[in-house]
């Protein structure tokens, strides 16, 4: 994996837009929330009960099942997304919509004044309906269009007090169905506007107005969102928008035709009118299902990051994979940085915020840990950031452990390196010590014998002392070539071709050499193959059979020196067990410089020991 640099300065920027990390975990539910859920299933049970009982109330039935939607859908919602988001107001803005509900209970009393309080309810409901279409998902009115469409809403209503002040009667809210016989004065209906209404017609265009311009900004919301923001609206959204769309038509209606349509074409306004209240009493659904649908869409985000990150990744690697879950180009992830402060990208440069992003923090054990530089957009998507925020760990554990495991991995082949190099030493003071300490000593001893001998006048004497003259000269003998094996001397003075020429020379088996331009190479890297390839004799010597012959190879590839020892003697079935303790020794030797060796064999196709050693680093 990358290994993290930190940066030598970091932008102040990168501090000031840092965002508030990973969503806060959900907590269990206040006590607050609980009262709450108990008087909004005991509002929407009122309202079951008040309304089905309004005998002068045409579809009672359906009425009182609006209403109790209106009151117990948003509220449960709103409460739902505050425990999963609980940095987020959309939950709130569900809250207080479903409390706006509670009155429009009172449209089913026969009394006039709380049947009056009951149909002006639609209005705040109707406009409270808006701002909660305009907050989703993240909760907050931003951008030139939302405040346009605000200021309209706001106009409408102040029109909707002037229009209730100077009527005869009540322009009604949202209810689905007029009275049966009669209403409680003021009437239930819908008035045709008098000849001097203009302020009626203002209200009914502007209403028209504020409903297309609100489905023009999901609209535009949906265009130019991010995939996690599209999704969003994709699934919480077209309620809302046919709701809109509705709401546009039916007032559009009565505008044109103040005084209603005719009887043959009345079904399309009673159709519109019912689509208007159904929309209205299920728009808080759809936001329900996105919030499910993101908490789905983040666990197989997570998934999808652990899955991959079994197969240990690079930190890019990772960002490619966010980066495509998620569907933003521009995400990036970077780690903390404790010389600096801050936090720093994967190399080592600092993470700093666009206009249009945001820096989500990580922290592990109450400390920062890892960064995520994003969309802004996919602030109001805390799942997702969470999931993110779990890769970001991941890659910072990974990279963690694969430094560490580096390190230690550094640690050991230099290690082993010190102990051969310090074994190669060894050898080279032994060797010495054997050739100018005992060796000399023999021969000193072989020159007294025969000073002694020629000194003597008994035969028989001198008989025993060229006896021991002839010992003391085999005893130099053996030493010498003792010595020569443990490191010889001609490997260290003509290079490693020529010393394992001189070794051929006396192997019991034929032996060639051939140097494809090895040259001399680091003393260290010259000890490890020669050892290496004496073993490796030693070994067809015992294993090959009978007549077997023996070809080494040596030669260099670039920054590689490379060697090879080949028999064509019987093979052997299992190459790795071949050699014993001779075969671990040889492994070592090689792997200590980080070089690279294998042997491979079959019965009847003989056994080839080949390997690579690393030429830089070595000092001769």
């Amino acid at each position: 994996m990358t290994q993290l640099q930190c940066a030598s300065a970091v932008h102040p920027a990168a501090t000031d837009a840092r965002a508030s990390g990973s969503p806060p975990p959900a907590v269990s539910a206040r006590p607050w929330k609980r009262a709450l859920t108990v008087f909004a299933v005991a509002a929407a049970g009122l309202a079951l009960w008040a309304t089905a009982r309004a005998d002068f109330l045409a579809s009672p039935g359906w009425l009182a099942a609006q209403k109790a939607g209106l009151i117990l859908g948003p509220i449960g919602a709103g409460i739902y997304w505050m425990r999963r988001r609980p940095g987020n107001r959309f939950g709130l803005l569900l809250i207080v919509l479903g409390l706006l509900g509670v009155p429009s209970i009172l449209e089913s009393s026969s009394d006039p004044t709380l049947f009056a309080i009951g149909v002006l309810d639609g209005t705040p409901i109707y406009a409270m309906t808006t701002v909660v279409i305009l907050a989703f998902p993240s909760g907050r009115l931003e951008g030139l269009p939302e405040r346009l469409v605000l200021a309209g809403l706001v106009v409408t209503m102040l029109l909707v007090v002037a229009v209730t002040e100077s009527a005869s009667h009540l322009v009604p809210g949202l209810a689905i169905p007029d009275c049966r016989a009669a209403c409680p004065e003021p009437r239930l209906g819908l008035a045709a506007p008098r000849s001097d209404g203009i302020v009626e017609h203002v209200l009914g265009v502007l209403s028209v107005a504020v409903a297309l311009g609100t489905a023009a900004v999901i609209a535009w919301r949906f265009h130019t969102g991010t995939p996690p923001r599209r999704r969003a609206h994709a699934i919480g959204s077209p309620i809302a928008v046919l709701f809109l769309l509705t709401a546009a038509a039916y007032r559009g209606l009565l505008v044109f035709e103040p005084g209603g349509l005719g009887a043959g074409e009345r079904w399309i306004q009673d159709w519109l009118r019912w689509g208007l209240a159904g929309t209205l009493a299920l728009i808080w659904s759809g936001y329900l299902l996105a919030l499910v649908a993101a908490q789905l869409f983040a666990a197989r985000v997570l998934r999808d990051v652990v899955d991959a990150s079994m197969r240990r990744p690079s930190v890019e690697g990772l960002e490619r994979l966010l980066r495509e879950r998620l569907g933003d180009p521009g995400l990036r992830i970077g780690f903390w940085c404790e010389r600096e402060r801050d936090f720093a990208g994967t190399a080592g440069e600092p993470l700093e915020p666009s206009p249009r992003q945001a820096l989500t923090t990580v922290e592990r054990e109450g400390r920062p840990a890892a960064a995520i530089l994003h969309d802004v957009q996919l602030s109001d998507d805390p799942e997702l950031l969470s999931a993110a925020g779990s890769a970001a760990l991941l890659a910072a554990e990974n990279t963690e452990l694969d430094r560490a495991w580096n390190a230690s991995l550094r640690e050991l082949e230099a290690s082993r390196a010190r102990l051969t190099q310090a074994s190669d030493r060894e050898r080279r003071k032994l060797e010495r010590d054997l050739h100018d300490g005992a060796q000399q000593r023999l021969m000193a001893i072989q020159i007294k014998l025969r000073l002694a001998k020629d000194q003597t006048s008994d035969p028989r004497l001198a008989d025993d002392l060229e006896a021991i003259g002839a010992d003391a000269e085999q005893a130099v003998e053996e030493l010498r070539t003792l010595a020569h094996g443990i490191y010889p001397p001609v490997l260290r003075s003509y290079g490693l071709t020529e010393a394992l020429r001189s070794f051929s020379r006396s192997a019991p088996i034929e032996v060639a050499v051939r140097d494809d331009g090895i040259g001399r190479c680091p003393r260290t890297v010259e000890a490890a193959i020669y050892f290496c390839s004496t073993e490796a004799v030693q070994n067809a010597v015992k294993h090959a059979g009978d007549g077997a012959r023996v070809m080494i190879t040596l030669g260099r590839d670039g920054p590689l020196a490379r060697f090879a020892i080949a028999d064509d003697g019987v093979g052997i079935a299992e190459p790795s067990s071949a050699g014993g303790e001779g075969l671990i020794g040889m492994r070592d030797r090689i792997g200590a410089f980080g070089g690279e060796f294998e042997i491979r064999s079959s019965p009847g196709a003989g056994t080839t020991v080949r390997g690579t050693v690393p030429l830089n680093g070595n000092s001769r």
